[in-house]
């Protein structure tokens, strides 16, 4: 008896240590895909250069290692092993924290000011982002400077361990309100606002699972921004009409994104999420400006998964000013090539939308850029 034990214990091995060699041969199961930002290695054709550099050998090895059978499906049984045993996540920037609250680190170090690009720098940027509002002003348009929300200034009790900090340092965020404050700028800072809502919201603005505002949290934002700009430039706007929230434990439009980075086999956290039910309204007599959206990945919601379109005539969003994208024509171009001067001299508003993450590169080259074109050096 003891011996078919053995023997069953053997060919069970064996099986388990063929079968991903079988289905990297004639694949006879479909695992799902794993999620995030990585690319699998290519394969290599042989070559005797190749080979005597041993490059041949090196890439081939990589792309077995990346094709291997059931791969996906041993990744995720790893990566639950060590988030469910060990609290760890396989995914890049993410982190987990108390209560299965998922953060990604940069935000935490921009919570605590270790990111300062310093007072001086600070400044400089910001009288040239007043010179271009002032420029565009002139101009009959009008530019907000919007500071995002951020989860690590929303649930900084959830922070794990160690990554608590006892000394707060400035912030890039605490500079820029100042600084805009003394200077005049256009502001409008979501960052209190959500925190101001953290125990009054009755829906989620952040989940566990997610880094970014939730769709709801967005669309909040997205109107309120409106709301700003109609004072701004004394206008009427038609907003949407919200007829009811959809709520459901099935997170849409990346709601869940850093869990589903983690490619987990179950749920990282249980949630409800809320989605707004919206009704566009109709009124001929009420404004819809053009508005161009600078921003970093937190204009994705509010913009191209909002409600901001629905009260704009030509709407633009420019990702980290590398990538413009017509929102209503659903165009995308490269900033390299795009016409970014024309495009401002043909819009009513400029918002730009940054994070306090992302604050160290405020415009992403776009200030420098739009101050030299308006104040050209010697002139």
């Amino acid at each position: 008896m003891a011996d078919k034990v053995k023997k069953w214990i053997l060919a069970f091995a064996l099986v388990i240590l063929f079968l991903p060699m079988l289905q990297h041969a004639v694949p006879f199961i479909e695992s799902g895909t794993l999620k995030g930002s990585f690319k699998d290695a290519d394969d290599v054709t042989y070559s005797v250069e190749k080979w005597m550099d041993g490059s041949y050998q090196r890439q081939k090895e990589l792309y077995l290692n990346d094709h291997a059978g059931f791969r996906p499906d041993l990744v995720r049984l790893y990566n639950q092993l060590d988030f469910s045993l060990f609290r760890k996540c396989h995914a890049g920037w993410d982190i987990r924290g108390k209560k299965d609250m998922l953060f990604q680190w940069p935000y935490i170090e921009a919570y605590y000011g270790n990111d300062f690009i310093g007072y001086d720098a600070a400044m400089q940027k910001a009288v040239m982002l007043k010179a271009i509002q002032d420029t565009l002003s002139r101009l009959g348009k009008s530019l907000v400077l919007v500071y995002a929300p951020s989860k690590a200034t929303f649930y900084p009790e959830y922070f794990p361990n160690d990554r608590v900090q006892e000394k707060h340092n400035m912030s890039n965020y605490e500079a820029y309100r100042r600084l805009g404050d003394s200077l005049g700028i256009n502001q409008v800072d979501m960052d209190a606002w959500f925190l101001s809502m953290k125990n009054k919201s009755k829906e989620l603005l952040f989940s566990k699972q997610g880094i970014h505002w939730t769709s709801y949290g967005a669309i909040l934002a997205g109107d309120s921004v409106m709301r700003y700009i109609e004072k701004l430039r004394n206008i009427r706007i038609a907003h949407p009409v919200w007829e009811g929230v959809e709520r459901t434990s099935a997170a849409r439009y990346g709601d869940d994104e850093i869990a589903v980075e983690c490619n987990l086999i179950f749920p990282a956290a249980r949630e409800v999420f809320a989605y707004p039910v919206t009704r566009e309204v109709n009124d001929s007599t009420a404004a819809k400006p053009n508005l161009i959206c600078l921003s970093d990945s937190y204009g994705h919601k509010m913009v191209l998964w909002g409600v901001v379109s629905k009260m704009t005539g030509k709407c633009e969003l420019w990702m980290y000013f590398n990538q413009a994208i017509d929102v209503k024509q659903d165009k995308y171009y490269d900033m390299n090539s795009y016409d970014w001067k024309d495009a401002l001299a043909h819009t009513d508003c400029l918002v730009l939308l940054y994070t306090t993450f992302n604050l160290k590169e405020l415009g992403s080259g776009f200030i420098e850029a739009a101050y030299a074109h308006y104040y050209p050096a010697g002139k």
